[in-house]
C-alpha cells in the first residue's frame, strides 16, 4: 500500500471520528417555567432532533391557542449557541404568518445578542416577529427551524443562559393573559448515545487506522 493510500485513510478515519462526535441525541425541554399564574400546565415543549453533522431541527410546540407575541422587554423566542449560524423557519413556511388582526407579518433569525426574555434573563440568539407588540400581532401555531453551523453542531450544543434557562418565549394564550415561558434541562435527563450511522463510521475509522498501523510497520 502506497503511503498516498495511507494518508487517505488516516484522513477519512479523522472524518469519521469527527462526525461521530457531532452527532446528538434527541432532546426535549419542557416549558416548566412561566410568570403567568393563568398559564395551566403543560405549557408546550422544545424538541432538538439531529439533522445530519451540522444541523439540528428545532421544534417548539405549544398548547392549543397559544401563540409567539411582543410585549415590550421581550422576546418571541430565544436560545442560546455559539457561532455563525444559518437559521431556516420551516414552521411557518419561510417565517410568513397572518397575524389575528390580517397583517402578513414574518418570523426571522438574528443573532445580535442580548435578547431579554423578563424575568428569565438575556440570550445571544433569538426567533423575531415583525409588526409590533400585542397578540393582534401575534404567531399564533408551532415554531419549527433548522439551524446549520459550519463544523458541526450538536443538539448538545444549545446552552443554558446565566440563570440556568435554555429557551424561553413571550407567549400569550386564547384568553388574552401574555407572560414569558422558559425551560430548564431537558427532561428526562440523557446519556449521549451515538446514532448507528456515527457507530459504523467510528468503527471504519479504527479499522482504517489498524490497516495504516500495519502497512506502515510493514514499511
Amino acid at each position: 500500500m502506497t503511503r498516498l493510500s495511507n494518508v487517505t485513510l488516516a484522513a477519512f478515519a479523522f472524518l469519521a471520528v469527527s462526525m461521530a462526535a457531532h452527532a446528538g441525541p434527541t432532546l426535549t425541554f419542557d416549558f416548566t417555567q412561566t410568570q403567568v399564574a393563568q398559564f395551566s400546565q403543560p405549557l408546550g415543549s422544545v424538541t432538538l432532533t439531529q439533522n445530519g453533522a451540522n444541523a439540528v431541527d428545532v421544534f417548539v410546540d405549544l398548547p392549543t391557542g397559544f401563540g409567539f407575541i411582543n410585549t415590550g422587554n421581550k422576546t418571541p423566542f430565544t436560545f442560546n449557541l455559539a457561532g455563525a449560524l444559518t437559521v431556516a423557519i420551516t414552521t411557518p413556511v419561510g417565517g410568513n404568518f397572518i397575524a389575528p388582526n390580517g397583517s402578513a407579518l414574518v418570523l426571522s433569525y438574528s443573532d445580535a445578542g442580548g435578547f431579554p426574555s423578563t424575568p428569565y434573563g438575556s440570550f445571544s440568539d433569538a426567533i423575531l416577529k415583525s409588526g409590533g407588540n400585542g397578540s393582534s400581532r401575534g404567531y399564533f401555531g408551532d415554531l419549527g427551524f433548522t439551524v446549520t453551523r459550519a463544523g458541526g453542531l450538536s443538539t448538545l450544543d444549545f446552552v443554558a443562559n446565566a440563570g440556568g434557562y435554555f429557551f424561553a418565549a413571550d407567549v400569550a394564550n386564547s384568553r388574552g393573559n401574555t407572560g414569558t415561558i422558559a425551560t430548564l434541562g431537558a427532561n428526562p435527563s440523557v446519556t449521549p448515545i451515538p446514532e448507528p450511522a456515527s457507530l459504523a463510521l467510528f468503527g471504519m475509522a479504527l479499522l482504517g487506522l489498524a490497516a495504516a498501523r500495519r502497512v506502515l510497520g510493514a514499511g
